[in-house]
């Protein structure tokens, strides 16, 4: 019974780790939150390079866009080591997007982010986020440049 216990503050644990990152990193542009809070070995599947370089970029590519971004989590379950967040995007746009000049109209997309927990950090994490419906909100197209890569193996 104990054990079940310390497993689930555990989960609770991860999952507040994971709050408190998006709350940080993403809607408070705390890029600094990259050194403490991601492993020295952080892995990401989503951005290029897959390492913290990757989302520090893809943040200041979001935020450039969407100075006003705001991601909202909508539900976060967990298991194990994983912890998924299913959130919702909202900005205005007003900087370049993947090609699309400034248009100052309101996004909002769904997202989800995943992550893997090693030792009270982040240490991989995964993302699947709508870009095809962000880019119909502001008037561009989907094309091989704008769609999202998946890395085999």
């Amino acid at each position: 019974m104990e054990m079940l216990q310390e497993a689930s503050n555990q989960l609770e644990e991860n999952k507040d780790l994971v709050r408190r990152f998006i709350e940080g990193f993403w809607n408070e542009n705390r890029t600094e939150l990259a050194a403490t809070m991601l492993s020295t070995d952080y892995k990401d599947h989503a951005y290029t390079p897959g390492t913290k370089d990757g989302l520090i970029g893809m943040s200041r590519v979001l935020l450039a866009a969407f100075p006003d971004q705001q991601s909202s989590i909508q539900s976060i379950v967990g298991d194990g080591d994983r912890v998924v967040a299913r959130l919702v995007l909202r900005g205005t746009h007003q900087g370049t997007f993947r090609g699309v000049e400034p248009t100052g109209l309101s996004v909002e997309v769904n997202l989800y982010r995943e992550y893997r927990l090693e030792q009270g950090l982040i240490a991989e994490h995964w993302a699947l986020f709508d870009t095809a419906a962000l880019l119909s909100q502001i008037g561009g197209t989907l094309n091989q440049q704008t769609v999202c890569q998946i890395k085999r193996g």
